[in-house]
């Protein structure tokens, strides 16, 4: 597996994992519902994403090509009862339905903390939707904890 910044030139990769991303989201039906790809200007998102300061964007590679991506950002905080000013934030993680449950995602995520560590970060948080059951076991399994319940209501 390789971990890597992805091209100006794989705009194309970036909408097929989008489009996945968002297809196995879409049963979900939450109040704040993900927004199809194709009404997003997925262009710019991924130049931004490029672009970015303190962020981590990478694409994962398996047998030589492009499976996944991970997104997550230094978020500055105000100054906690730690005395930390800036957390982690795992925003996105996105594989494949072909390629999960082996390893990827364990493996991008550990790259991912390798660099907080390196930003001496000593905190990171994690969020999904509260149906996502494989998604919130993974994080279990990575080692984060629950902390809060988030509630939302449309006005």
């Amino acid at each position: 597996m390789l971990l890597r910044k992805p091209k100006k030139n794989e705009l194309a990769i970036y909408k097929k994992l989008e489009t996945e991303f968002y297809l196995h989201h879409k049963p979900y039906r939450t109040m704040l519902q993900d927004v199809d790809p194709r009404k997003r200007n997925l262009k710019k998102e991924f130049f931004d994403l490029i672009n970015e300061r303190n962020s981590f964007f990478r694409f994962v590679e398996l047998d030589g090509e492009v499976r996944g991506y991970i997104y997550g950002v230094l978020k500055k905080i105000d100054k906690n009862e730690k005395g930390w000013t800036r957390i982690g934030d795992l925003n996105s993680l996105v594989v494949l339905k072909k390629f999960r449950k082996k390893g990827v995602a364990k493996f991008m995520c550990k790259e991912f903390f390798v660099w907080l560590k390196s930003k001496k970060v000593k905190y990171v948080e994690a969020s999904c939707n509260v149906k996502n059951k494989g998604v919130i076991g993974f994080n279990k399994k990575m080692g984060f904890k629950e902390q809060h319940v988030k509630f939302g209501k449309l006005l």
